[in-house]
């Protein structure tokens, strides 16, 4: 019996680990052995590798370009700024990118949205940008919907996942966010859902790509019920093992 972090939402990520870690034992005391059919192979299980090792062949991973895309209010900026801040590596945001080109426009980012659909040439600038900036770095962490698609040779393609609703309640929560403010938490959800359409449907047609399909990462964090720490912790593991393979 495995436990699943959904099914135990209230254990900390550390004792999720250990209940997975320990499996029946934990539960039963013993664990369950089936001798009825022998196995093939008796070589010890490899034990999970700990945020510390996971983290250490990080550090000393080279070269080392680390894409993180993922759904709206994932926590994708928290979790890139504070991943390149732990790796000492340069952090390559798009979205700043975006933010500065409405700003210089004045005008919101829904609204930006909509010329990107018009002007296929706004999109395919901050594209080249990061296929750019990708060849000049041997590490980094690339933070973008389509980092996946164009960073060159990427290390490990990371992708936050959320539930839409979990997601609107925490940008309406953050309000030192400099994303637009809405007078309703509805009003915030319906803009969040036609900026993905918006999404979905320019990169379909530029690209022929699906930056919201999870087939197209290496690894895919829910974030839905961790906090961005529970997060971090098992991103970092999983992104250590996936060195290791």
């Amino acid at each position: 019996m495995k436990l699943s972090y959904q099914e135990n939402s209230k254990l900390s990520w550390k004792q999720f680990q250990n209940s997975n870690r320990n499996g029946v034992r934990s539960l039963l005391g013993t664990p369950y052995i089936d001798l009825g059919v022998p196995s093939k192979d008796l070589t010890p299980k490899k034990e999970n590798m700990t945020f510390d090792q996971a983290l250490t062949k990080l550090k000393h991973t080279s070269p080392l370009k680390i894409t993180v895309s993922g759904d709206i209010g994932a926590g994708k900026s928290t979790f890139a700024k504070h991943l390149a801040e732990v790796l000492d590596i340069p952090r390559i945001y798009i979205g700043q990118f975006m933010r500065e080109e409405a700003a210089k426009r004045k005008i919101t980012l829904d609204a930006l949205s909509k010329l990107f659909e018009q002007d296929p040439s706004l999109d395919r600038k901050l594209d080249e940008l990061q296929r750019e900036r990708s060849r000049q770095v041997d590490r980094a962490v690339f933070e973008g919907r389509t980092s996946w698609h164009f960073v060159e040779n990427p290390t490990i393609k990371l992708y936050l996942a959320v539930d839409p609703k979990v997601a609107t309640e925490r940008i309406w929560q953050d309000r030192s966010d400099k994303r637009d403010q809405y007078g309703t938490i509805e009003a915030l959800y319906k803009a969040n859902q036609k900026r993905k359409e918006s999404e979905i449907y320019r990169y379909k047609t530029y690209y022929n790509i699906n930056v919201y399909d999870t087939n197209n990462y290496d690894l895919v964090i829910d974030t839905t019920n961790l906090s961005i720490e529970q997060a971090f912790e098992q991103a970092i593991i999983q992104m250590g093992e996936k060195l290791d393979e």
